[in-house]
């Protein structure tokens, strides 16, 4: 748990203690829920944007401990995903490719026993494509993406190389130094 969600989560319990708290406050006759007179009210402002005015205080304290309550759990919630879309054309290949993306080689120091102990921040501001077609080398690019807005891979127009090239394949075919026989059957049965 990082120090962030301890913070989040003492603010939750904060204020659900000043709503519990109120209740019994409230329930031996600490506070009243009687109206006081209107110069007694009691105001709560922020930045001048927000303000709560009310002239019966142990509504106040029920507030401010649902503010509590509701702020704390806001900044809980885990952030939104936001996809990585990939854009760009592979020229001159016939077949489907298969294409990996897997992100930039993340480092854990291991100590000379042995033992693993370490921490992994992920960071997918640099991902790798790995590209494989068949009768073609495989193919890799290390990309960066941007964090703002739309995350967007421009590939562009990407040209993948030939592992034999075709003339040079025609030479490896062997001639036969006999006729072939024609395929009639596969042989007798045993």
């Amino acid at each position: 748990m990082t120090a962030f969600e301890i913070v989040a989560l003492l603010g939750a319990f904060a204020g659900i203690s000043m709503v519990l708290g109120g209740i019994w406050l409230v329930a031996k006759g600490a506070l009243t829920m009687a109206a006081t007179p209107k110069n007694d009210a009691l105001t709560i402002e922020w930045r001048k944007q927000f303000r709560i005015n009310t002239q019966v205080p142990g509504i106040a304290f029920f507030l401010v401990g649902l503010l509590f309550i509701t702020l704390s759990l806001g900044f809980l919630k885990p952030p939104e995903l936001v996809p990585i879309e990939f854009e760009g054309e592979i020229k001159g290949i016939d077949e489907a490719p298969n294409i990996v993306v897997r992100p930039a080689n993340w480092e854990l120091p291991a100590s000379t026993g042995g033992l693993i102990n370490g921490r992994v921040y992920p960071d997918l501001s640099v991902v790798v494509l790995v590209i494989n077609a068949p009768g073609y080398e495989p193919f890799t690019k290390s990309i960066r993406i941007g964090a703002d807005g739309r995350r967007i891979a421009k590939l562009g127009t990407l040209e993948l190389r030939r592992k034999v090239k075709e003339s040079d394949l025609e030479k490896r075919v062997a001639t036969l130094p006999f006729p072939v026989p024609p395929v009639e059957s596969f042989g007798v049965a045993q």
